[in-house]
């Protein structure tokens, strides 16, 4: 029997489904296991009388949900499904395995049966006096299988075993004997037990040909849709502590998330944490986890909370910890599963969440002598602190000092969030006579929290220091902490710039630090004369310092002639920033030379991306793409999540330039996924991505993305990203060529020019969105204001160095022939379009030139030139398919079709099997959330997987998917 598929099937049963099917009603659909479609896939392929199927894993990992979902799609497809799914007391009472599965079949299928056996079966489903011989055991039996054959001969028959472990043992041996005859009788059997699980009768019942699925653990990712679509996603820190301890598996990933909300509704008192990293855990879920470890000797039990209290567990570890013989001690604890000595002396216990429920069980006593054992034992100086820390729960100013210096380590190791763990028990350790040490042991945390993408966890840290104290240079730090995490939203940050200035007077490193912000919130929020009045003021500032430092402190930022050294590079650097969107590259080469003088070879990454953003405004593409790569290859773990992503946005924007449209894919889901793991929702990730789909994705979902980052800039208040995103948002409408996306392209560039207007920006970004928008203005027949736009564009160039922004000259011709084209006058429009081509060719920007080529075809092609119009989008074709440039392919495909009606630019692409099946379901109809729930994916996955299906298609839209279903690329 092949089961049904849920796509395209009705969640009903039949009109009449006949008179077997009459007799059961079929249960709502469950929901889609999330996350599972492959194994789905293989256990739909076994679900036949001659196989069967066997699924085994752990408790919780979602064999249920499989077999549930497995039930559903045969019941709706026409067959009859029986069920069993045993309690964990169920073993133990006789027939009751029996008695569940044969509960919805109606009388008259037993009227059949001799008188004999059907009382026997009667008895046995507690329908009359109870059976007590072999004899009727036997007769069971016979009636049993005589039973469901009658059924599977009016439709195909599907029994659903769950949990064979638990089945009871007169159970068990009337359903081997049905289960060996399976394939006789037309009946499929889909069976699951737990992996692990002692042996036992269980073990004849799935069939001997049946395929066996061990079912995984989830990605992150899919737990993560899950508890979305279930509405229990929790904070992003509890998030990351519940992935890491459910390690993939779905109940305990919802048990977990369900807790907190137990506790706040008052079901459930309070417990104390085992460890700071621990969040509290459900008492069920605890005890479920440690029943195996429930009778343990009291030497077992120690030696197995000291290998769950430690980070690295071994039994070098436990021997130095105290333990006598550990090799004896566990002996019991790895015959029951719950760890595994490996051949090396280390110990892997079972699963994370078994470590933390025995810390959770444990006593306070005992937890303590554990950390306190461990402490004595280990060397490294990180885990040294922490187990002491731990070992010694109240105020100690020796205790707290270990552990500061232990979380610099880790921070130089580039692990903020360890580092951010140890130094909020630095501070709780330090005592409270020594209020200074506290709150800058507080702002050592918040620093590692911000940089580990932390910020609630800064801003608290943060908030707490500004609240408790009154040391100028600490409330200084304090306010300069909660600038560095309040993302692109400076607009509204005044009160902390200003209040800031009251309690740095007098100390001109932090003067000079916080007008360095102010620069910053002036350029995030439109105003460059301001920023690099700011910034100016702030070198300036930086440079009258002390160069003695002062107020240094080991276990936070220094202040004085390093900070301030520092903060007059940091300021020199944005000034060149600010001098470039002005138009004024001169002055920007200036200060950024000024810049990496006073840096050395300690230039920062901030600098060095600055650097190379420079040469991208300046059309040297290749060596901006030299030093981004270089300073992505020196990047180290202890680069903040704010310096990565900044770093991985710049490279993308340089990509993208630069024709490397698949590199830049691939950066953006990398930004994406270092988004998703600091737990933060920044536009500027959303910006990078659909920058990254124009050149080298699919329109449609970088029309979504650059919408999303509008949308999300403008609600920060960044106008310098809301600006580049609606030029984004306008590039990609116009790729498409299309007169009713021109219309959107328009507004949104056009308001680009507003703000660009207002904020003074005069650099190639600026003219290159004119140029757009001047096109998207000749595509919708208003030719007069197209021509307002390209003279305010050349206004723009004609102040520049004549070397400078050769690329943003040649976007302005390649508009400016377009709209020659429209005005009736050709030659002069190709004779641009050729200029411009030209100047393409010697930056060169491939990309930029290939759209100037697709131009000069169009105008080639309404003259009736064909044979000048092949030649040129020929050359334009080649340069896409070198660079992967899929929009840009499609347009072609759009423009080879218009010059020769009925010709494909070339062999498709193949696709995976996955991907052809979304395509088949895109072009059938299906909306992506549609597709995501029948191939148990989240949205996200479908739009990736339709983007890359798009490129091998040469298709941009949904429609042009189904034409090529139609003529069977698909």
């Amino acid at each position: 029997m092949q089961a049904a598929p849920a796509y395209g099937r009705s969640s009903t049963p039949p009109a009449d489904p006949g008179p077997v099917l009459r007799a059961i009603r079929l249960p709502a659909a469950p929901p889609h296991p999330v996350g599972r479609e492959e194994l789905l896939a293989a256990a739909r392929a076994a679900l036949r009388p001659e196989a069967g199927l066997l699924l085994t894993g752990p408790l919780g990992i979602g064999k249920s949900a499989l077999l549930d979902t497995l039930g559903h799609e045969a019941g709706t497809g026409g067959n009859r499904v029986l069920r069993c799914a045993p309690g964990p007391d169920d073993a133990a009472l006789p027939h009751a395995a029996l008695i569940e599965l044969l509960h919805p079949v109606p009388d008259r299928d037993h009227a059949h049966l001799p008188a004999h056996q059907r009382a026997v079966l009667d008895a046995a489903l507690l329908r009359g006096s109870r059976p007590g011989d072999r004899l009727d055991r036997l007769a069971l039996r016979l009636a049993v299988t005589a039973t469901l054959e009658r059924i599977a001969r009016d439709a195909p028959l599907l029994l659903v075993l769950d949990g064979l472990e638990r089945v009871d043992p007169i159970s068990a041996d009337v359903l081997a004997h049905v289960v060996r005859r399976a394939p006789d009788l037309g009946i499929t059997v889909a069976a699951a037990r737990r992996g692990g699980a002692p042996p036992g009768g269980e073990r004849r019942l799935w069939p001997g040909a049946a395929v066996e699925l061990t079912v995984p653990g989830l990605t992150d990712e899919a737990i993560g849709d899950l508890l979305d679509r279930e509405a229990r996603t929790p904070a992003p820190a509890r998030l990351r502590q519940l992935l890491r301890l459910a390690a993939g598996n779905p109940l305990y990933a919802r048990e977990l998330a369900a807790e907190p909300g137990r506790r706040s509704g008052g079901r459930a008192a309070p417990e104390p944490h085992a460890e700071p990293g621990d969040p509290p855990l459900p008492t069920t879920l605890r005890a479920l986890v440690l029943t195996p470890a429930a009778d343990l000797p009291a030497a077992a039990r120690s030696a197995l909370l000291l290998a769950a209290t430690a980070a690295r567990p071994s039994l070098g570890l436990l021997r130095a910890a105290g333990v006598a013989d550990p090799v004896a001690d566990l002996g019991e604890a790895e015959r029951r599963g719950l760890l595994r000595i490996a051949a090396d002396g280390g110990l892997l216990l079972a699963h994370p969440l078994l470590a933390a429920a025995l810390r959770a069980d444990a006593g306070t006593a005992p937890r303590l002598a554990a950390h306190a054992a461990l402490a004595g034992a280990v060397s490294e100086p990180v885990e040294r602190a922490r187990h002491l820390a731990l070992a010694h729960p109240y105020e100690d100013q020796c205790v707290a000092g270990a552990l500061a210096e232990a979380a610099a380590t880790a921070r130089s190791r580039g692990s903020a969030d360890t580092a951010y763990e140890l130094a909020v028990l630095a501070a709780a350790r330090t005592p409270a006579a020594l209020p200074g040490d506290r709150h800058r042991r507080l702002l050592a945390a918040a620093a590692h929290a911000a940089d580990a993408g932390r910020h609630d966890d800064a801003r608290r840290a943060a908030d707490r220091v500004l609240a408790e104290t009154p040391d100028a240079v600490s409330r200084v730090r304090a306010r300069l902490t909660l600038l560095e995490t309040a993302g692109q939203a400076l607009d509204a940050s005044g009160t902390l710039i200003e209040g800031g200035f009251a309690d740095a007077a007098g100390d001109l490193a932090l003067q000079a630090r916080l007008h360095l912000w102010a620069a910053v919130r002036e350029l995030l929020g439109g105003r460059t004369a301001g920023a690099a009045a700011e910034a100016t003021r702030a070198a300036t500032l930086a440079a009258r310092a002390p160069h003695q430092p002062t107020g240094a402190d080991p276990e936070g930022p220094a202040t004085g002639g390093e900070a301030a050294t520092r903060t007059q590079v940091d300021a020199l650097g944005l000034l060149a920033t600010v001098e470039s969107m002005r138009g004024r590259p001169v002055a920007a080469e200036s200060a950024l030379g000024s810049a990496l003088r006073l840096a050395g070879t300690e230039a920062g990454a901030s600098l060095l991306r600055r650097r190379a953003l420079l040469d991208l405004d300046a059309d040297r593409v290749a060596e901006a793409g030299r030093r981004i790569a270089a300073l992505a290859e020196r990047a180290t773990g202890s680069d903040g999540v704010e310096e990565a992503l900044a770093t991985l946005v710049a490279r993308i924007r340089i990509q993208a330039r630069a024709g490397d449209c698949a590199p830049a894919v691939a950066a953006a889901e990398r930004c994406t996924r270092l988004l998703d793991a600091a737990g933060l929702a920044s536009p500027l990730g959303a910006y990078a991505a659909a920058l990254a789909q124009t050149v080298g994705g699919a329109v449609p979902r970088a029309v979504e993305l650059a919408r999303a980052a509008v949308a999300g800039c403008a609600a920060d208040g960044d106008r310098l990203f809301e600006i580049r995103a609606l030029g984004v948002l306008g590039g990609a409408l116009l790729i498409t060529g299309e007169v009713h996306a021109a219309a959107e392209a328009a507004e949104a560039l056009q308001r680009a020019r507003e703000l660009g207007t207002a904020m003074r920006l005069a650099d190639p970004d600026a003219v290159r969105r004119l140029a757009d928008l001047a096109e998207a203005l000749v595509l919708l027949g208003d030719r007069a204001e197209a021509q307002r736009v390209l003279a305010e564009a050349g206004q723009l160039t004609c102040s520049w160095p004549s070397a400078w922004g050769a690329g943003a000259r040649a976007a302005r011709e390649r508009s400016t022939g377009l709209l020659l084209a429209v005005l009736g006058r050709p030659g002069e429009a190709v004779a641009a379009l050729r200029g411009s081509a030209a100047r393409l060719r010697s930056v060169p920007l491939p990309l930029d030139l290939a759209r100037t080529l697709v131009g000069w075809a169009s105008v080639e092609r309404r003259a009736r030139h064909r044979a000048p119009a092949r030649t040129v989008l020929a050359e334009a074709e080649q340069l896409c398919r070198d660079r992967a440039a899929y929009p840009l392919l499609a347009r072609i495909e759009q423009e080879r079709e218009r010059l020769d009606p009925g010709e494909r630019i070339g062999d498709t692409l193949e696709l995976t099997p996955s991907e052809r099946r979304v395509a088949e379901l895109v072009a059938g109809g299906a909306t992506n959330r549609e597709v995501a729930a029948v191939l148990s994916v989240s949205v996200k996955t479908v739009e990736g997987t339709l983007s890359r299906v798009y490129r091998k298609l040469g298709v941009r839209s949904r429609t042009g998917l189904a034409r090529a279903a139609t003529g069977g690329h698909v």
